[in-house]
């Protein structure tokens, strides 16, 4: 074997060792995928609902959540409908922006920043409002969402 054949082997091998050994690599589109579900569809259905209808409300919450996620709504949405429905409270919420992070292991978190409008009983006229989100997702079960909330101080 001819000395440049031996470095060349030699070359190939060692980049097949430490690309087997390098941490993974986000694919290019799992940031948009994050933006896409995290923020453009789950913060903007969770923000956006009529008292009149809540049970469409408690539906998009519980869309795409890990069993987990879900329990814990059960929980509280009963006193989210106790304020909501004498505030006669209606909200839309529109897509600002967002920033996503990849956390590693397939765990995402999006930070979502919505534009809220909200009318009810102590503000007829309605007021409109920035509110962030900070959504995690995990891509090895199928893009669940696995929070929501947190301390976006401490992420």
């Amino acid at each position: 074997m001819s000395r440049t054949a031996i470095v060349l082997t030699a070359a190939a091998t060692a980049a097949v060792a430490l690309g087997s050994a390098a941490p993974a690599i986000a694919d290019p589109g799992d940031a948009q995928t994050v933006r896409r579900i995290a923020c453009e569809q789950y913060a903007v259905g969770a923000s956006t609902f009529d008292y009149r209808d809540l049970r469409s409300w408690q539906q998009r919450l519980k869309q795409g959540v890990s069993p987990e996620l879900s329990a814990k709504y059960d929980h509280t949405v009963g006193a989210m409908n106790q304020v909501l429905q004498p505030l006669q409270w209606v909200s839309t919420g529109r897509f600002a922006g967002a920033e996503t992070q990849d956390l590693g292991n397939g765990v995402w978190r999006a930070k979502c920043f919505i534009n809220v409008h909200a009318t009810n009983t102590q503000a007829p006229q309605g007021r409109t409002t920035t509110t962030q989100y900070v959504i995690t997702l995990d891509k090895n079960r199928g893009w669940l969402i696995t929070d929501v909330g947190g301390d976006p101080a401490g992420q």
